[in-house]
């Protein structure tokens, strides 16, 4: 249930890997950001790295963040004329030439990695692209040191922490099934509202196995946990409880607060502390990155009819491969 992504701005690297695109399916523009025309291909590749850890439309979501911020940085650099020197170049030429061999052992090899995944050459060439250019604007920014203060304020502004027990729902349950265990959240969030002991309520109740491994609760971030979680801890104050059904199946959620004076607060905040440098590093890269667009005129447009297509064809196709692997199995 909880799932960590690269943030959008600052793809170290890229790896290409086997996406579940329709070999069949022709790639289109789904959007344009200054010079770069982002194709289905490209924004399905980028969609399918979060498939299976949220639903399609939020693997979709957050992929067409992912697209517009990766490929701003790549048309950014053309409005500003970034050349990269021969060590760069050839730094390119060598990834780009390992993701080429990464399949030359496999069924149709490179050109059939490519048809599979509605991908051309010069996609790939794109993709590889992101991290250079990204490098290359940042290397414009003066250098910055965030202070203690500066990074304890985004963990309390932007860290949530939450306990919940879990009822799972499973495809393939009866409608009564599914009801029933709908009905036993609800007494369950009923019985925490009245006052019972949460703790032991989790303990005996809860299906989710990290309830046992964190006691304590979960400390989370923006797109750590499925999005109906998530909102469901935004919707509600510290101390206070609420159900929310999610692809797992019924949560009831305390959402608990970030005491700042508890030896625990410290240690969750210390275990991310670099990270929230990194953070607070890719918010300044961000909002430069759109200074810089509105100063060199690049705009971004999407095609959101077919952004929508795009989503249903990779929900579809997981779904099929969904039902073929059960059906193999059974």
């Amino acid at each position: 249930m909880r799932n960590k992504i690269i943030a959008p701005l600052a793809a170290a690297a890229l790896i290409l890997t086997g996406c579940a695109g329709g070999a069949d399916t022709e790639s289109k523009t789904i959007m344009t950001v200054g010079d770069v025309n982002v194709t289905s291909g490209m924004y399905e590749f980028y969609m399918n790295s979060y498939m299976g850890s949220f639903t399609a439309e939020e693997s979709g979501e957050i992929a067409l963040d992912q697209c517009k911020n990766n490929f701003l940085t790549v048309a950014l650099g053309h409005a500003m004329n970034v050349e990269f020197d021969e060590d760069t170049k050839e730094s390119m030429d060598s990834y780009k030439q390992r993701v080429v061999d990464s399949y030359k052992d496999q069924d149709g090899g490179y050109k059939g990695f490519l048809k599979d995944n509605k991908l051309t050459d010069k996609d790939v060439d794109m993709l590889v692209s992101v991290s250079y250019y990204t490098d290359a604007l940042r290397s414009k920014l003066e250098p910055v040191e965030y202070t203690d203060a500066e990074k304890e304020q985004y963990f309390k502004d932007n860290y949530r922490r939450a306990k919940h027990i879990l009822i799972t729902v499973e495809d393939d349950m009866s409608g009564e099934e599914k009801e029933a265990a709908k009905t036993k959240a609800e007494e369950l969030l009923q019985r925490a509202q009245n006052g019972e002991d949460f703790d032991a309520l989790v303990k005996e109740y809860s299906e989710d196995p990290g309830s046992q491994s964190n006691p304590d609760g979960y400390f989370f971030t923006d797109n750590e946990m499925v999005r109906e979680f998530q909102d469901g801890v935004d919707s509600i104050e510290p101390g206070n409880f609420t159900l929310v059904e999610t692809s797992y199946g019924y949560h009831v959620i305390q959402r608990l607060p970030l005491d700042d004076n508890e030896e625990l607060y410290k240690t969750e905040y210390n275990k991310v502390a670099d990270t929230i440098k990194d953070k607070l590093e890719n918010k300044r890269f961000e909002e430069q990155a759109y200074a810089w667009a509105e100063e060199y005129g690049v705009e971004t447009n999407v095609d959101e009819a077919a952004v929508n297509e795009c989503i249903k064809e990779v929900d579809d196709e997981y779904r099929e491969a969904r039902e073929s692997l059960e059906n193999n199995q059974n």
